[in-house]
């Protein structure tokens, strides 16, 4: 993709497997002239009981990892200017 039309976001989404859930950080680039997403990297991801997630009950540090990590991938994605 040329500089100009690039667009690059962190793809947060989960899985259900057995009473689990697995929450996956993935970078996606938007394709050009559509309003599509295609993954370009598999980043992390961390399986949880499903209860820790709908109760939110992950403990502040994680949390502030996780946020940290996203805006980390944002700031790449801007010095690269891919966005």
């Amino acid at each position: 993709m040329s500089e100009k039309n690039t667009r690059r976001a962190v793809l947060v989404s989960i899985e259900r497997q057995d009473g689990r859930i697995r929450v996956r950080l993935d970078d996606v680039e938007g394709v050009v002239g559509s309003r599509q997403w295609v993954q370009k990297e598999h980043v992390t991801n961390k399986t949880y009981d499903e209860e820790v997630v709908r109760e939110m009950a992950v403990d502040e540090g994680e949390l502030a990892d996780f946020g940290a990590y996203i805006f980390a991938r944002l700031n790449a994605f801007l010095s690269l200017g891919e966005c």
